[in-house]
């Protein structure tokens, strides 16, 4: 049976009328260091008297074990935030992700969703709150920076694999992910939007979700200011996981497709997954003299490939125990 804890926060609440409830959803798997560095920096985050918020932190641990139920407990009395604590015993991505949305507060007014190997700048929570302000945002969206490991590969950063695209301050975009996010939460709830759990092991789950948001209507705006930092450790340094990345990253698109597309978009994304294959093919000798366009020509004919092989039905679960093409 699923098991769910409520700390709540001991602090006096603030005289502005009526704060935001915010709610960020977090999951972990066997990450304890990694968790306890985002709940003790989330107790630093800065707030602007001018927007007000009452947070709660949902921390899903997908370890049915519930091994990291000593150190959240830990950080129950801060009085930063309220937190709850849910052990989702069912393995998948999708399942504990449905499971932070179905356990925030009542009258929780936006959600937010970041991943236990990141933590956030001290003031990641109000640039979000006022990117949305500004641009009447249903979503916002930041960036993530990648924090290496000691003496990484030097071919892999100047390849720039690890980096991830970058928007202006307040651009609207027609994209995110559950890395750092911000969200209407009751919009997402009156459209009944759920991870896909069908892609327990796959990935993409979250592109899927607020791809489907976005065809919805929901607007989404980048905030340059709410940072957040990823710990990109050793084990992922290594040809074989980048490779398998990018085909998986492909291969997710077309996953989603089959699943909630129509035959015009399995058409289409089976074509450009195909055009992208020839297209890296004929970039691939750049490999020889430029890391970044080495790269990029790898990236097109692995992701193509993924695509193509996604709509004829291979789905590839990067995320299964010892997953492999």
């Amino acid at each position: 049976m699923n098991q769910q804890e409520t700390f709540p926060h001991s602090s006096v609440g603030t005289e502005a009328a009526a704060p935001l409830k915010i709610a960020v959803g977090v999951l972990t798997y066997r990450r304890l260091d990694g968790i306890a560095k985002l709940l003790d920096v989330m107790t630093r985050q800065a707030r602007h008297p001018a927007r007000p918020y009452h947070l709660t932190m949902v921390i899903v641990d997908n370890d049915a074990a519930g091994s990291a139920r000593a150190t959240v407990e830990s950080f129950g009395q801060t009085g930063a935030y309220d937190l709850i604590y849910v052990i989702e015993q069912n393995q998948g991505i999708p399942f504990a992700r449905n499971r932070a949305l179905d356990s925030a507060p009542p009258g929780t007014d936006l959600f937010c969703f970041l991943d236990d190997d990141e933590w956030p700048v001290d003031g990641w929570l109000d640039a979000m709150l006022e990117t949305r302000e500004k641009n009447r945002a249903d979503c916002v969206y930041g960036p993530v920076q990648p924090v290496y490991p000691e003496n990484p590969p030097e071919y892999f950063i100047k390849a720039r694999v690890f980096e991830r695209k970058k928007n202006k301050d307040g651009q609207r975009i027609s994209y995110a992910a559950s890395n750092n996010v911000m969200f209407d939460y009751p919009l997402i709830r009156s459209w009944n939007l759920r991870f896909e759990e069908k892609m327990r092991f796959t990935g993409g789950t979250d592109y899927l979700f607020f791809n489907q948001a976005i065809r919805r209507g929901m607007q989404v705006f980048w905030a340059d200011k709410a940072l957040v930092h990823d710990i990109v450790p050793a084990s992922r340094m290594t040809w074989k996981w980048v490779l398998q990345r990018q085909y998986r990253l492909g291969n997710t698109f077309a996953v989603s497709e089959v699943l909630h597309g129509n035959l015009k978009r399995r058409i289409y994304r089976a074509a450009y997954g195909a055009t992208r294959v020839v297209l890296g093919m004929v970039m691939l000798p750049a490999i020889l003299i430029s890391p970044y366009w080495g790269m990029r020509a790898l990236t097109h004919v692995l992701r193509g490939a993924g695509m193509v092989n996604g709509i004829l039905g291979h789905a590839y679960q990067e995320y299964k125990p010892n997953a492999a093409l």
